[in-house]
């Protein structure tokens, strides 16, 4: 445990000394073949510039912040978006197929008794009776409307 304690007091020590290394004075000079030197201790036998570096420019920390989470409420409202609308397309796709197969089997009906053939429909007491005349008639008119109804495109 006491070999950690130099450690994290040298640590601390560098990051106390950190930030003002920013801030120091930097030497420029030439040498003899005109190449420009930059050092943070001028050359003891040349004649050197000196410049103080500016701070760095500020970070509105809290501009950030809003910023980020305006960003991320942004991409949240996009991906519920295509979330409902990829839920809305499978709704009208299921819909659609259910339309389809409405509209098949009106038809199959109403081809049904188009067709002539008897038909027969079971009463309350579970005994057939065939359709003929008025109630031929109604049973038609029903798959007319049927047909009608599932076959045509749905209103937007």
């Amino acid at each position: 445990m006491n070999a950690h304690r130099p450690a994290s007091l040298l640590t601390l020590v560098l990051l106390a000394v950190l930030p003002t290394i920013g801030l120091a004075q930097v030497y420029s000079w030439k040498d003899a073949n005109g190449k420009i030197h930059y050092g943070d201790r001028p050359p003891v036998e040349r004649q050197t510039e000196s410049r103080k570096l500016a701070a760095p420019p500020a970070v509105d920390v809290e501009a950030t912040r809003k910023a980020n989470a305006e960003k991320q409420l942004a991409e949240r409202e996009k991906q519920e978006k295509s979330k409902e609308s990829a839920a809305k397309s499978a709704e009208e796709q299921t819909a659609a197929k259910q339309r389809e197969e409405n509209c098949r089997q009106a038809k199959s009906t109403l081809a049904a008794l188009e067709s002539g053939q008897i038909r027969f429909v079971m009463d309350a007491k579970g005994e057939r009776i065939a359709l003929d005349g008025a109630v031929r008639e109604a049973e038609l008119g029903k798959a007319r409307n049927s047909v009608g109804s599932w076959c045509k495109p749905p209103a937007k």
